[in-house]
């Protein structure tokens, strides 16, 4: 990932101030709550404040671009499953688990046998280079543990951009983390994010799906911690 060049204190601190008075306040402004005047002012504003040497170093380096393309970012909006309110359209509906036995992944460690007979089947899709992915790791291996749940999770280091998953280097990073202890296979064909990853339009990860084996129904689908699995799956747990 390319990160920010380094900046000097002046270019450092109008920067400060555009993420602070322009983008975050605009946020929930998006399509037709968008406010053109209100935005025109608070471009006024943000402009008289700044040095603009510094304000034209940032637009030199690409950093902020010009206002009507900020604007028109804005006002495109999130995506949708990151908007309030929005549920998955597969959320409550059975869905085809035939694919998780197809000879398609690349085997990292642990087995898939025996997902059919558990109550809940607990679906990861995550990258090593994806940070909130590694908050999940322990508490994953932690639900192995429970005799009736089966763990399995689908790597693809590329899921966003379809670039190759180098697996020496993916196995490298589960030996050095030492948490992961759970079956772990390579997506590489792309089996399981096409059949249940974009129909689930949540389209982020650390993602997982909790679903029942018997009839296949997503009972919850979220961008995974601790705290966030924990209830849904108790709940569903509970009702069976």
């Amino acid at each position: 990932m390319v990160g920010l060049p380094k900046l000097d204190a002046a270019d450092g601190a109008v920067l400060e101030d555009f993420r602070i008075s322009l983008w975050k306040p605009f946020q929930d402004n998006y399509e037709d709550k968008w406010d053109q005047e209100k935005w025109d002012a608070a471009v006024e504003d943000f402009e008289a404040r700044q040095d603009p040497a510094a304000l034209l170093s940032l637009r030199e380096q690409k950093i902020i671009p010009p206002w009507d393309a900020v604007a028109a970012q804005i006002q495109k909006g999130p995506p949708p499953f990151l908007r309030p309110g929005w549920k998955s359209p597969l959320l409550g509906k059975s869905v085809d688990l035939e694919w998780i036995d197809r000879d398609a992944f690349t085997w990292i460690q642990g087995s898939r046998e025996g997902w059919r007979t558990k109550k809940v089947l607990v679906i990861e899709f995550w990258a090593s280079w994806c940070r909130p992915c590694h908050r999940v790791f322990q508490h994953l291996s932690e639900m192995t543990d429970h005799p009736d749940v089966k763990v399995l999770t689908y790597n693809h280091e590329g899921i966003f951009n379809q670039s190759p998953t180098d697996t020496d280097a993916l196995k490298a990073f589960i030996q050095e983390h030492g948490n992961i202890n759970y079956p772990v296979f390579v997506d590489e064909n792309r089996v399981a994010i096409d059949a249940i990853f974009r129909p689930g339009q949540n389209l982020s990860i650390p993602l997982v799906f909790i679903i029942t084996p018997k009839d296949g129904v997503v009972h919850w689908i979220g961008n995974a911690d601790a705290e966030d699995m924990g209830e849904p799956l108790e709940k569903v747990l509970s009702s069976l």
